[in-house]
């Protein structure tokens, strides 16, 4: 049987393991995001890293924006939304739950009624405005 120092001996190294585990797949993750941006920085006015806000959950993601798409993907999802869609493009320094971001500012877009959320990091900031300015769509009235 096992005596309670060789007890604790075998949690310290599975705890170890564990914690190398989860900083390894972190640091793979951060590569296929930086692997993703290098893919498309010939053909995109803006490659950036960010933030894709789903609900509570903020999901790492390869941003990128060309002449017609604005790109997100990280190896688990490939997503983009066409520019001719989306209605309003704003940067705040909250999500629109009203929690506010410590680190960059909220690039939000209302594209079909459906809104979308990333958190730009401070660096990439003005070259978002730059590529893709605040804008709303007006909607013409009814004669």
């Amino acid at each position: 049987m096992f005596n309670a120092s060789s007890l604790l001996a075998i949690v310290a190294v599975v705890a170890v393991v564990v914690f190398l585990v989860w900083s390894l797949s972190k640091r793979f993750a951060a590569d296929r995001i930086q692997r993703l941006n290098d893919q498309r920085r010939n053909s995109c006015r803006v490659v950036s890293r960010g933030e894709f806000v789903d609900g509570s959950r903020h999901i790492p993601v390869a941003l990128a924006l060309n002449e017609r798409t604005l790109f997100y993907e990280n190896s688990d999802m490939q997503a983009s939304l066409d520019l001719k869609w989306i209605e309003e493009v704003e940067y705040d320094n909250e999500l629109s739950t009203g929690q506010t971001v410590p680190h960059g500012k909220v690039l939000r877009t209302r594209c079909l009624s459906q809104e979308f959320e990333f958190v730009l990091p401070d660096e990439a900031i003005q070259r978002w405005q730059a590529a893709l300015p605040p804008h709303r769509l007006q909607k013409q009235a009814a004669v």
